[in-house]
């Protein structure tokens, strides 16, 4: 494996959205702010957040939870890969797979809403073993959103002979 995961650093966390925009080595306010903003609010919000790092230390994606604001019990799962770096399907499955483990240790099922148009998101889930619900509109957002779960036996449920369950 390429990848080793770590709980994030603050460095972790700001790299990577610098890197949301790849155009722009420093902020400059509007959008980019926004977005970053949103980021660190979400992290200061997650009860677990984890970076996957290469070999230099480099940070390719970050996972976190949160717990629901109605139900404790339920873990809102988010993700944060940037394309531009390359991770591979495969590898980020098998990396989401060790980070699932750990966030199911917690709480007792992971669920959030994804955008349809983020048909890569949404297959990834689906690869890892989530029930990825049909679209209806998001009232909090006014998006057409899949809602998306998996519980701990899910998880096990998609072990297979080449992929091993990471749950014991």
């Amino acid at each position: 494996m390429r990848y080793c995961i770590q709980p994030a650093t603050s460095a972790d966390v700001a790299f990577l959205a610098l890197a949301m925009d790849p155009n722009s080595t420093e902020w400059g306010g509007g959008a980019e702010l926004e977005q970053a903003n949103r980021l660190l609010n979400t992290c200061a919000s997650s009860t677990q957040v984890w970076a996957a790092r290469d070999r230099t230390g480099t940070p390719y994606a970050l996972w976190g939870v949160m717990p629901k604001s109605d139900d404790f019990e339920v873990g809102c799962l988010w993700l944060l890969a940037c394309e531009q770096f390359g991770v591979e399907t495969e590898e980020l499955l098998e990396l989401s797979g060790l980070v699932l483990a750990e966030m199911l240790a917690q709480y007792s099922r992971l669920e959030n809403f994804v955008d349809v148009r983020k048909d890569r998101a949404i297959e990834l889930l689906r690869s890892i073993g989530f029930t990825v619900e049909p679209a209806a509109l998001h009232l909090a957002s006014g998006k057409l959103c899949h809602r998306v779960w998996l519980e701990a036996p899910s998880l096990h449920a998609t072990a297979t002979a080449d992929r091993p369950a990471l749950l014991n």
